[in-house]
């Protein structure tokens, strides 16, 4: 398994390189220190399985710097690791294209645990922010947001976050047909052609504004 881990602080990157450790047998383990040395190693190792992005680093930050690493390597995870736990960080993170969003005040076995649900082809977001997106929605009137039913917008703000149908369902405990039901009903009532579109006109409509 090869993974970079791109953070501005030497003692962070060595206490992560050594918890990967738990993760894959003999990991390779890249190290850059700011966005601009990622994009230059992506650049020459896009083979990577995995990328452990900083937020706060000197230039470019983790978040602006998405979608550059995405670009040299589409098709590996990106986890922004950071202190900053704003939610409004978080869902910069994943809008931007990020398959997970750990605080750094978060111990090595949440880390680990959330390294393999991204790795399953999953997205990864602290707990306590779905909880806070799902009392948001409960905190509204029940009855129907342009158009969608309460349940329904439910689903959308989660699409909006990322998550597969399965994490949905698990999150919301119901099965995962449901979910594609709700899912097909959004889209026809934004007129979206799939997920994406659909989380724009939501955006367009002030459906997600907190």
């Amino acid at each position: 398994m090869r993974i970079l881990i791109v953070d501005d602080h030497t003692l962070f990157r060595e206490a992560i390189s050594g918890t990967l450790a738990r993760l894959a047998d003999h990991p390779t383990v890249l190290e850059a220190a700011t966005a601009s040395e990622a994009q230059s190693l992506v650049a020459h190792h896009q083979n990577l399985d995995l990328v452990l992005l900083d937020h706060a680093m000197p230039g470019l930050n983790g978040v602006d710097a998405i979608p550059a690493l995405q670009a040299r390597c589409p098709h590996t995870p990106i986890v922004v690791l950071s202190a900053d736990e704003d939610a409004a960080t978080v869902r910069a993170a994943i809008s931007a294209g990020a398959s997970g969003y750990v605080p750094k005040t978060a111990n090595s076995h949440t880390l680990l645990n959330a390294l393999k649900i991204v790795l399953a082809g999953d997205v990864y977001i602290p707990p306590r922010y779905l909880e806070q997106g799902a009392q948001s929605v409960a905190s509204r009137s029940p009855c129907a947001a342009g158009g969608l039913t309460g349940r329904q917008l439910q689903v959308l703000r989660l699409l909006a976050a990322g998550m597969s149908n399965k994490s949905i369902a698990r999150q919301l405990g119901i099965v995962e047909a449901t979910v594609k039901q709700h899912v097909s009903a959004i889209l026809k009532e934004l007129g979206a052609r799939n997920r994406t579109e659909a989380v724009i006109a939501a955006h367009d409509r002030g459906l997600l504004d907190d």
